[in-house]
């Protein structure tokens, strides 16, 4: 780093005596351009401006939105910031024009029109005042440094717009999943109070019933978002496949004759225990499941097939198919993005999210076959025994 900033330094002044001072900028503005990292970028530069002009030290102050200014950078560092340097520092932020004070030059950091912070180079006291050529120097590299620097930061805005954006998505997404299970506590709190008034035991077992089912489904939705954050876990376990399928005919029968939807659930004679986290299997079927119902458009003879199969002595296979319309490769490409929906508004792109880390998470491996007009099938292969 060292050879370097000499040969810049050296080519800068070579330059400069020959006339071609702004070329000899432009040329270190490319390594300052090459850098996409504010803190490298920060230090690099004012590392160069030590290399170029001499001084004891250097200070980067970058302002924020509200206009204050903050430190970005020292060199060297862990270098004690000068109590009196803020007001000083202000003025020349507010004024935009460089200026040297005694041990002191102040250099405005301007890009498109606009002071974005303030670099400060500071001598001892005793040592000669900074020259003219130090301050055009200064200024030039300046410039340069502040064109890469507004580009980092309008690059950190953006990203950060965008985390914004796909927080609100995400946020849209949940609030999307608990309103249809508000539904279902409506109806079997509406339930529950007529059997309680009417003596009605029927409302009131079905009331009591569709309540278990809302609290599953608040439960099963509080994993899946658990199951997209970083940090989360499986708790690998033995499980009972057959058990987890039987579970889910059960909780979907109502929901498939609401479609009218036949199910057909098929399982391997003798199918073995396998080891996986159990929650986390039955809502990637269930979620699998409720996307095949909703690819139907009153169509006679739907059908939904949910099969567990060994594959090998290693892994087994989890499909779900549908006889739906089927997707085209455009569509197939983009299932597992996030938030990807092919249902408009009623679609969140939560499941197949879910799906896809689930298996992920399995370290097993999921694909699709479909084609338009023939229906779509999913095929998760999964190891047996889970990997330690």
């Amino acid at each position: 780093m060292r050879l370097v900033l000499c040969a810049l330094r050296d080519y800068y002044l070579a330059m400069s005596s020959s006339g071609q001072p702004y070329q000899a900028a432009h040329e270190v503005g490319k390594i300052y351009d090459a850098i996409t990292d504010r803190k490298v970028l920060a230090d690099f530069f004012l590392t160069t401006l030590l290399k170029f002009i001499p001084a004891r030290r250097s200070f980067l102050f970058l302002a924020t939105q509200n206009k204050t200014l903050l430190p970005e950078a020292v060199m060297p560092p862990g270098e004690a910031i000068p109590g009196d340097l803020a007001p000083a520092t202000e003025k020349i932020f507010e004024e935009g024009k460089p200026r040297v004070d005694g041990a002191r030059m102040f250099l405005p950091l301007i890009a498109r029109n606009s002071a974005m912070g303030v670099v400060v180079l500071a001598r001892a006291e005793g040592e000669p005042a900074f020259t003219a050529q130090d301050l055009e120097i200064g200024f030039d590299l300046a410039a340069e440094c502040s064109g890469a620097l507004k580009n980092i930061l309008l690059f950190e805005e953006n990203l950060k717009m965008e985390r914004l954006a796909a927080v609100g998505q995400a946020m849209g997404m949940v609030i999307h999943e608990i309103k249809n299970i508000m539904q279902l506590a409506r109806f079997s709190d509406e339930m529950t109070r007529m059997g309680i008034a009417e003596k009605n035991e029927k409302f009131l077992s079905t009331g009591l019933s569709k309540m278990a089912k809302t609290l599953k489904e608040m439960d099963g939705l509080a994993l899946e978002m658990l199951s997209l954050t970083k940090d989360y876990q499986l708790e690998p376990e033995k499980v009972d496949l057959p058990a987890i399928l039987a579970e889910l005919q059960s909780d979907l029968a109502d929901r498939a004759e609401g479609y009218h939807v036949r199910l057909d659930f098929k399982t391997d004679p003798g199918f073995p225990t396998v080891e996986g986290d159990g929650r986390s299997l039955y809502r990637a079927l269930l979620n699998l499941v409720k996307n095949a119902f909703e690819a139907f458009q009153d169509k006679a003879g739907a059908c939904v097939t949910i099969r567990a199969r060994i594959k090998d002595a290693g892994h087994y296979e989890l499909t779900v198919e549908d006889n739906a319309s089927g997707m085209s490769d455009a569509v197939k490409a983009k299932l597992f993005e996030a938030f990807f929906s092919t249902k408009g508004k009623r679609g969140t792109g939560l499941g197949l999210m879910v799906v896809a880390r689930t298996v992920k998470m399995h370290h097993g491996e999921v694909r699709v076959e479909s084609r338009p007009g023939a229906g779509t099938k999913f095929i998760l292969t999964l190891p047996r025994s889970f990997p330690k």
